[in-house]
């Protein structure tokens, strides 16, 4: 299982107004295309080209991301199988600690112990994300 550990990534002024128009212009070319893969291209100085075919929808992501970097947001990327803690899981959820381990005591939520510590999955903790307005908080 991968633990959650952030990297802060620090850009300068040049770097965060690259970041941005390739978001703009991904985000433009992606609006206006029904392509089904779109091919990267890195032309190398030695003339060698190397091509890529990535799907859309990763594109878009990639777009968000850059956009978000380029003004400086603080964002998280996790592996679906990242553990949380109680405390990260509900934070992630809008939700109180106490809220959330009664929740996992009820067997509403998959959940590991480590000692006496629980741990959840991230795509479990995502999973029930679009749910948790079913319930009275």
């Amino acid at each position: 299982m991968t633990t959650a550990t952030p990297d802060r990534i620090v850009l300068s002024d040049d770097d965060a107004t690259v970041l941005s128009a390739a978001s703009r212009l991904m985000g433009a070319a992606l609006d206006h295309s029904r392509a089904h893969s779109v091919a990267l291209v890195e032309e190398g100085t030695d003339g060698d080209i190397a091509r890529i075919e990535v799907p859309p929808a990763t594109l878009r992501v990639l777009s968000r991301v850059l956009a978000m970097m380029a003004s400086q947001q603080v964002f998280l990327l996790y592996p679906a199988d990242t553990e949380l803690t109680t405390k990260q899981a509900a934070d992630l959820l809008g939700v109180s600690r106490p809220f959330l381990i009664a929740r996992l005591e009820a067997g509403d939520l998959p959940f590991r112990k480590v000692g006496r510590h629980r741990r959840m999955r991230m795509d479990d903790v995502v999973a029930d994300s679009e749910s948790i307005d079913g319930y009275d908080l």
